[in-house]
């Protein structure tokens, strides 16, 4: 239930008719309620407005709106299109969420939906002078609301399709991601490595799908293991991808008549698996995608240092600011019954630099700012990543040494380099 309620949550996040939908549900609840004065309310004065002025701006309105929400929709996908074109399709999923936009169209679209209702309502004579009264500056309300988003939405579409918008939009959800992985390493169960060996005697659970793990329900395992007294280690990190007959999991400490076909079956419905990667839950994918933008402006058809060296920043930012976070609130211990691999830091630092290190070896200025942003982050990481983080800087520096011929180059790499050198060890303390 919890992966399906966070599925449906990205899903919906993703898509661009909701937004309008619900503005256009509120336009016709607009109408039906200045259908409602005129029924339930009297006015206690003698006011009235013409039937030909609110439909004459209702007009203007429905001719407007309709040329308007279709040239924002083109805009707004080719501004999509050049944002993804310039960066990577990954980040097709976090440039779409853009809220702005949405709420933009969406306002377009409620605003032609209620000019067009409200001209069937005076074209039918449902409306008296009260109600004619709260349409007419319900109108007013509706051209300020548009002209004002109109105005905003100009400036801000010139944006989208930008680089550095792009590199924003998936900083911020990286940083949210590796944020939740170092407050709940083990999602929120017993954190353990990979390469643990369960007791002798577990049971293990084979997976009947192939694909890549999406989702692990700690909760869902847990509720298993306590009703039935025992202990489950999960054999598989999120992301990983597996084959049909994979153990996912592990049965120990269980009662012969415990480990029952339904609470096997609970199990591996517990750690979902399908096509493609996460994106709501999998931090490596979320800076892999942020890696892949710089990868793409170091190929020889744009060679764009520069870019690279603005993702390095990201990257300082998005690691420096997940673990201030873990130590303002500490870390996570929900479900002790139940025992989960962490996604090692050698993992996570693999899926942010090496893609940076291995095609900007060449480049002695992205290559001294790999080390510089690697020495950065390095105080601001818990200990147990220095070591993962010592062999990054120690391969991107043996990939600058064969990729550059000026010794000159690859002298400012190396002395950037200093998680790379011994002296790294009393500079860390």
């Amino acid at each position: 239930m919890k992966f399906l309620y966070k599925s449906l949550k990205v899903y919906l996040a993703e898509r661009l008719w909701l937004r309008p939908a619900i503005f256009g549900i509120v336009a016709v609840f607009a109408i039906v309620l200045a259908f409602g004065v005129d029924q339930w309310i009297k006015l206690p004065f003698d006011f009235s407005i013409r039937e030909q002025t609110i439909r004459g701006l209702l007009t203007i309105m429905a001719s407007a709106m309709l040329t308007v929400a279709t040239f924002s929709v083109s805009v707004m996908l080719s501004a999509y299109v050049a944002a993804i074109s310039s960066s990577t399709p990954r980040a097709f999923s976090v440039v779409v969420t853009d809220s702005t936009s949405k709420q933009a169209i969406s306002t377009f679209i409620g605003a032609f939906t209620y000019s067009v209702v409200g001209l069937i309502g005076l074209n039918v004579g449902v409306f008296q002078s009260s109600g004619r009264i709260v349409l007419f500056f319900t109108t007013l309300w509706v051209f300020v609301w548009v002209v004002g988003t109109l105005i905003y939405w100009i400036d801000h579409v010139a944006r989208i399709s930008t680089v550095s918008s792009t590199i924003s939009k998936v900083s911020d959800r990286a940083k949210d991601r590796l944020t939740q992985h170092l407050l709940h390493p083990g999602h929120d169960g017993t954190p353990i490595y990979i390469n643990m060996l369960p007791p002798e005697g577990a049971v293990p659970v084979i997976s009947g799908f192939t694909g890549t793990v999406q989702f692990i329900d700690v909760g869902a395992l847990s509720n298993v293991a306590e009703a039935a007294g025992m202990k489950i280690q999960v054999a598989v990190r999120l992301g990983d991808l597996i084959g049909r007959d994979k153990v996912v999991a592990w049965i120990f400490d269980a009662a012969p008549d415990a480990i029952d076909p339904e609470a096997v079956t609970q199990i591996r419905s517990a750690i979902r698996v399908g096509q493609s990667r996460n994106r709501g839950e999998d931090p490596v994918l979320a800076l892999q995608t942020l890696s892949e933008i710089a990868d793409r402006a170091l190929s020889p058809g744009i060679n764009d240092p520069g870019t690279a060296n603005d993702i390095l920043d990201s990257l300082v930012e998005v690691f420096a600011e997940a673990s201030a976070s873990i130590e303002q609130a500490g870390t996570s211990l929900q479900h002790a019954r139940v025992l989960v691999p962490i996604v090692e830091p050698d993992v996570i630092l693999t899926a942010a630099f090496e893609q940076i290190a291995r095609d900007g070896a060449g480049f002695v200025e992205v290559a001294v700012h790999l080390q510089k942003a690697m020495s950065a982050i390095a105080p601001c990481l818990p200990a147990a990543w220095t070591d993962a983080l010592r062999v990054q800087s120690c391969r991107a520096l043996e990939r600058s040494k064969h990729a550059m011929v000026n010794p000159h180059d690859f002298a400012r790499v190396e002395a950037a380099a200093q998680l790379a050198t011994p002296r790294a060890d009393s500079a860390l303390t």
